[in-house]
C-alpha cells in the first residue's frame, strides 16, 4: 500500500511566509506603493500624448 504524501507547506510556522507569498505591506507603506504606481500611470499617459502628437 502507498504511504500518503507529506506536504511540508502546511508545516511552515504560521509567523513564516509561504514560499513565493509576501509578508503584508504596513498600510503606509501600501500608500506610498499606490503612489508610486498613479505616478508611473501618469508618466505613461504623458509619454503616450506626445507620441500622438508627433504621429500627426
Amino acid at each position: 500500500m502507498r504511504q500518503p504524501r507529506i506536504n511540508h507547506l502546511a508545516m511552515t510556522k504560521p509567523d513564516e511566509p509561504r514560499p513565493g507569498q509576501e509578508l503584508p505591506l504596513e498600510p503606509s507603506q501600501l500608500d506610498e506603493a499606490w503612489q508610486v504606481v498613479e505616478e508611473y500611470i501618469e508618466t505613461l499617459r504623458a509619454i503616450i500624448k506626445k507620441l500622438r502628437r508627433k504621429m500627426n
